[in-house]
């Protein structure tokens, strides 16, 4: 009973820890998410397939035409992009 116990204990914590990591979010994933949804459907820019060079032109482009994204943010957003198509 008491092993049953500690594994049912262990299975709650994981389970907690999992739903907690499951649905946070990435800083980057709120900017792009915010920036992007104001000119198009955000599953426009998750169904693209850039690489890194790609996603630095398609950003900087996006950012002449109005994205709120800033100078130290850029990075941040660009690295993120990349790992989607991963």
């Amino acid at each position: 009973m008491k092993r049953f116990s500690s594994v049912l204990i262990s299975i709650v914590v994981l389970a907690v820890f999992s739903a907690g990591f499951a649905f946070a979010q990435s800083p980057a994933k709120d900017l792009v998410d915010d920036a992007c949804s104001k000119c198009h459907s955000i599953k426009r820019v998750y169904s693209a397939n850039k690489n890194l060079a790609q996603w630095g032109i398609t950003l900087d482009r996006m950012i002449k035409k109005g994205a709120k994204i800033n100078p130290e943010e850029r990075d941040t957003v660009l690295k993120y992009l990349n790992t989607l198509n991963k």
